[in-house]
């Protein structure tokens, strides 16, 4: 896929969600603001590759190594990010969530599912920071919580 068809595909979205002055930029990227998270898209055209993350909350440093097991808890098969995978920048302790999918068979319907669901899971995890950086809880399968979305699937199969 060329740069110019993942700049079609933007727009198509852009108009699905009623922004029709959506575009990506020169280089295949989007910043998006959706239920006060910054959602991040970038297309890398070598690998035909969409790329979506956000950054979420920095850790509470007197917490980190419970706040980093229960994240790393989550990541475990991705059973607890409906298949995005956190991420911790060392230097800040800030904490990122990302997903990436091969553009091949991604239609504005299915970007558009696949961007819901990713915001769905993040806006989850940063309330899950935010009360954990306040000493709450930190188990991932709290029985009290809606579970994360189930991961964006493409109509002809998972592609790695």
């Amino acid at each position: 896929m060329s740069l110019s068809s993942f700049q079609a595909l933007v727009r198509e979205l852009g108009l699905r969600l009623g922004a029709p002055a959506m575009q990506a930029d020169d280089s295949g990227y989007l910043a998006l603001t959706i239920d006060d998270l910054e959602i991040h898209l970038q297309y890398e055209p070598e690998d035909d590759v969409i790329l979506i993350f956000t950054r979420l909350s920095e850790v509470d440093v007197d917490r980190a190594a419970e706040i980093y097991g229960m994240l790393l808890q989550a990541n475990l098969f991705w059973q607890g990010t409906a298949g995005a995978t956190f991420s911790v920048d060392a230097d800040t302790g800030r904490v990122f969530l990302a997903d990436r999918r091969h553009r091949e068979g991604i239609a504005a319907e299915a970007l558009d599912g696949w961007l819901e669901a990713f915001v769905n899971v993040a806006s989850h995890w940063q309330q899950r920071l935010a009360g954990a950086n306040a000493g709450g809880p930190l188990d991932v399968n709290d029985e009290n919580e809606e579970p994360a979305a189930a991961p964006f699937t493409p109509l002809d199969g998972i592609r790695a």
